[in-house]
């Protein structure tokens, strides 16, 4: 009897033994897994979290397009790129690089906070350029007159001191108008002579509202949108290149770019300049495009190179300004134009594509426009 009592309590301590042994397996494994599932969790949060990253980041290049860095760079160069998510919750870098004249390519590698983990994201996208058919130095639909020692030339001329132009192109019309009767020469220019151009004077019945509003695949509006420099409407007087640390100071808003040194960091610098109401400029220079939603008034010799299109009235005096590129005066209120002084208004097919070339922004390619990086 004690012998069996005595085997029942080995057997017990045996079974007991192997309980604890098992038990603590099981928790160790059931820890481990735990472990495992919260670090699988975490990565796969990590993932998520740079792949979300790399994703702003190329948004962010693509939608806030830096004109002034990516568009000037010459084929197969790059511009490196970097920033953090507004929450802090990533940083991305990588760069631009241009493919050709319309593609780029944008790579962007995303980490997480920790920076455990990186996704990298490429996409190809294109430079989408506002075109703007331009047929004349001089378009209007209303009352225009033209006197003093004022000039129009609708050959094309390259700008002093600009050597990377194209080829001239044939020359276009002083001044298109829809109704030659709505047009009064005065003094020196009474016979026309102040104009010059093939033909100098174009009646063009097809020139209204739409000349000047709708470019085809864009309108005024996406211009207005494409805009970089928005001002107030008033008078704007010094208007002329900035710096900042030695670079171009595109936030000073009497900064136009810098057409006169095409050696400074402003020279590449065509902004697109949009004032929601009456503007009068009083000296000095820019370049780029000049959209006024109002009347323009120029004066003290003001010269700019590129576009300018106004909705309303233009008018020059005195030493007037000095216009190369085209201008559009759309007269929506009928109002008279008035080129006068030694103002001048010269067709220069060179700032044109510039200031379309430079002013253009990206878009992705329709088809798979993004792709995941693995190296």
């Amino acid at each position: 009897m004690n012998q069996a009592t005595n085997n029942e309590r080995g057997v017990a301590l045996l079974a007991a033994i192997v309980a604890i042994v098992l038990i603590g397996s099981l928790m160790t494994a059931a820890a481990a897994s735990s472990i495992l599932e919260f670090r699988m969790a975490t990565n796969g949060r990590r993932m998520v979290q740079a792949f979300s990253t790399a994703e702003y980041g190329l948004i962010d290049v693509v939608t806030n397009w830096d004109q002034l860095t990516y568009n000037v760079l010459a084929t197969y160069d790059s511009s490196y790129v970097t920033d953090t998510t507004p929450a802090g919750t990533g940083i991305y870098e990588g760069y631009v690089k241009r493919l050709s004249d319309e593609v780029f390519l944008v790579k962007v590698a995303g980490r997480d906070t920790y920076g455990g983990s990186v996704q990298q994201l490429g996409s190809l996208v294109r430079l989408t350029p506002i075109n703007i058919n331009v047929s004349s130095a001089l378009t209007t639909q209303g009352p225009t007159t033209i006197g003093g020692s004022a000039t129009l030339s609708g050959n094309d001329a390259m700008p002093s001191g600009w050597s990377d132009c194209p080829p001239l192109e044939t020359g276009m019309s002083g001044i298109a108008t829809s109704d030659t009767s709505n047009l009064t020469l005065q003094g020196s220019c009474s016979d026309g002579s102040c104009i010059a151009g093939s033909p100098n004077i174009n009646e063009d019945t097809t020139v209204a509202d739409s000349t000047f509003f709708d470019y085809g695949d864009a309108m005024w509006d996406d211009l207005v949108k494409a805009a970089n420099k928005i001002l107030t409407p008033g008078t704007y007087t010094g208007v002329q290149p900035s710096y900042s640390g030695g670079n171009c100071n595109t936030s000073d808003p009497k900064n136009w770019g810098d057409p006169l040194d095409q050696t400074s960091n402003c020279a590449m610098y065509f902004p697109v300049i949009y004032v929601n109401g009456n503007l009068n400029v009083n000296g000095d220079y820019g370049q780029g495009f000049l959209l006024v939603d109002g009347d323009l008034s120029v004066q003290g010799g003001f010269e700019f190179f590129g576009i300018v299109i106004v909705k309303g009235a233009i008018s020059t005096t005195g030493t007037g300004g000095h216009f190369n590129g085209s201008v559009m005066a759309a007269n929506v209120n009928l109002d008279a134009s008035k080129v006068l002084g030694n103002a001048s208004v010269n067709f220069s097919s060179c700032s044109i594509d510039k200031a379309i070339k430079f002013a253009a922004t990206a878009t992705p390619l329709t088809s798979r426009n993004w792709f995941q990086v693995y190296f």
